[in-house]
C-alpha cells in the first residue's frame, strides 16, 4: 500500500473514531480544537560542495546546490485535538511540506489519562528523546534551523531537500509516570516501545551522493541518522522493537527543567546490530531570556566492508557519533503586550563518525539570529551561521573540486505564523 495512503487511512481512522464517540454535532464542535502553523523561508549557503544526479537513476533529477538561494513553503500544519471523554484525547498533525508536494501525518495518537500521575499514549507518536523533538513545531523554538543534536543524531528533521515528516515520529506506545515532590518539583518518566530506526542495506549510514567535481565521484557524507528514519513508513525492518526512556526533573518555583534520555534498538534486517543513544538536556526559560542545551552520543554496531561501493568514506565497522549545543536568548524590547524583539546566539558541535579520516559532518557552528513578533502570532526571523569543518586538511580533492570549503556560511530569512 502506498505510504501516503497508509498515513491518510490512519488519520481517517482516528478522526472517525473520535466522532463516533460524539452524540451530536454540537458536542463534537465543543470538544474539537483545531490549531495551525506555517513557515516560509529563503536560505542560501556559501562553501558547500555541489552534488549532481545519481548516474544509476538518470530518470530522477536530484541536482541540488545549497549555494544557490532558494525559497520554500517549508511547513504548513493543522493540529487536531478531540476530547472523546474527559480522560481520552485523540490528536493528530497533518503536515504539508516541500512547497505542498508532500503530505504526512506527522503524529496520530490516542492519549488515555489513567490517573493523575499515569498517562498512556499509543499510535504514531513523537519519540520522547531529549527535549527538542517534543517541542515542535518550530514556532516554539527561537531559531528556524535545528541544532546538530536534532539535525544529525536524533533524526528530528530531514536535510533541506528531504522535506517529509518534520519530527522524529514512530509507531508505538508511551507510558508516562509523574511523581510530585513537596515544594521542590516533580519527576516525569516516559518509557516508550517503538519500531525504531533502521536501514534496509548492510550498513546504517548508507546515504550516497555524487560530487559535481567533473568526474561525478561518489561519496558517503556520513551525515548521521537523518536519512534512516524508516519509521515514517509505520513499519519495522526487523522483529526487534526499540526502547526509549526519558527522565525529566521540573522545578516547582523556577522555569527550569533538565533530564536524561536513552535509546536501545537493532537497526539491521537480521536484528543483530545495536544502535544505542544517550543524552541530556537543560531548559531555563524566563520571561525575557532563555538558556537551552543538549548533548547526545550514539554508538553504532556495523560490519566493515558490506555496502562499501563508494569512492570516499567507505564502511568503517563500529563507530560513535556525538553532538551538543548551548543556546541563549534575550528580549531587549517588548511593546503592546505581545510584540517583542528577541536576540539569539547558539554554539554547537557534531561528529557523525569518529573512525573516518574526514567527514564534512565533523564541524562546529556559531549561529546568531533575531526574532521579531510584529503582529499577533506572526514572526519575522533572520539568522546567520558560520560552520568550521574539522580536519579539513584531510579533505579529498574531489570534495574541494566540487566547491567544498573549510568554512561554510548561511543566511536564512523566515516568516512564520500560528493560529
Amino acid at each position: 500500500m502506498p505510504l501516503k495512503l497508509r498515513q491518510i487511512m490512519l488519520v481517517s481512522f482516528l478522526i472517525t473514531l473520535t466522532f463516533l464517540g460524539a452524540e451530536k454535532i454540537g458536542y463534537a464542535q465543543e470538544r474539537l480544537q483545531v490549531r495551525g502553523y506555517g513557515n516560509t523561508h529563503f536560505m542560501d549557503h556559501a562553501g558547500t560542495p555541489n552534488v549532481m544526479d545519481d548516474p544509476n537513476t538518470p530518470e530522477v533529477e536530484d541536482d541540488t546546490s545549497l549555494n544557490d538561494g532558494f525559497f520554500q513553503v517549508r511547513e504548513f500544519s493543522l493540529f487536531f485535538d478531540f476530547l472523546i471523554t474527559d480522560e481520552i484525547i485523540a490528536s493528530t498533525e497533518i503536515e504539508a511540506a516541500d512547497n505542498g508536494n508532500t503530505y504526512t501525518a506527522n503524529y496520530a495518537y490516542i492519549d488515555i489519562q489513567v490517573s493523575d500521575n499515569v498517562n498512556i499514549r499509543a499510535g504514531k507518536i513523537l519519540v520522547p528523546f531529549l527535549s527538542y523533538n517534543e517541542n515542535k513545531p518550530s514556532f516554539k523554538q527561537n531559531l528556524m534551523s535545528q541544532p546538530f543534536t536534532a539535525f544529525n543524531i536524533a533524526p528530528v528533521i530531514g536535510a533541506p531537500f528531504v522535506n517529509s515528516g518534520f519530527g522524529w515520529s514512530d509507531a508505538g506506545a508511551v507510558l508516562n509516570l509523574c511523581c510530585l515532590g513537596a515544594n521542590i518539583g516533580f519527576l516525569d518518566l516516559k518509557l516508550a516501545m517503538i519500531n525504531g530506526l533502521g536501514s534496509n542495506s548492510d550498513i546504517l549510514d548508507d546515504n550516497t551522493v555524487y560530487l559535481d567535481d567533473g568526474t561525478g565521484t561518489s561519496v558517503r557524507p556520513r551525515d548521521g541518522l537523518i536519512q534512516n528514519e524508516t519509521s515514517t513508513e509505520l513499519r519495522d525492518n526487523n522483529n526487534n522493537k526499540a526502547l526509549v526512556g526519558k527522565l525529566t526533573f521540573k522545578a516547582a518555583d523556577l522555569p527550569f527543567d533538565m533530564g536524561i534520555s536513552w535509546y536501545q534498538g537493532k537497526w539491521d534486517k537480521a536484528s543483530s546490530k545495536n544502535l544505542r543513544m544517550a543524552g541530556a538536556h537543560l531548559n531555563w526559560v524566563g520571561e525575557t531570556w532563555t538558556l537551552k542545551g543538549e548533548y547526545v552520543k550514539a554508538q553504532v554496531e556495523q560490519n566493515t566492508g558490506p555496502g562499501a561501493t563508494v569512492s570516499i568514506n567507505t564502511a568503517t565497522g563500529d563507530y560513535n557519533m556525538q553532538a551538543w549545543y548551548v543556546e541563549g536568548s534575550v528580549v531587549p524590547a517588548r511593546y503592546q503586550n505581545d510584540k517583542y524583539l528577541r536576540l539569539i546566539v547558539r554554539y554547537d558541535d557534531v561528529d557523525t563518525n569518529n573512525k573516518v579520516a574526514f567527514t564534512p559532518w565533523d564541524r562546529s557552528r556559531i549561529t546568531a539570529g533575531m526574532e521579531w513578533q510584529f503582529a499577533h502570532n506572526t514572526r519575522f526571523r533572520y539568522e546567520w551561521q558560520r560552520h568550521e569543518i574539522d580536519d579539513f586538511e584531510n579533505a579529498p580533492s574531489p570534495y574541494k573540486n566540487a566547491g567544498g570549503e573549510e568554512r561554510i556560511k548561511m543566511h536564512m530569512v523566515s516568516l512564520i505564523f500560528s493560529f
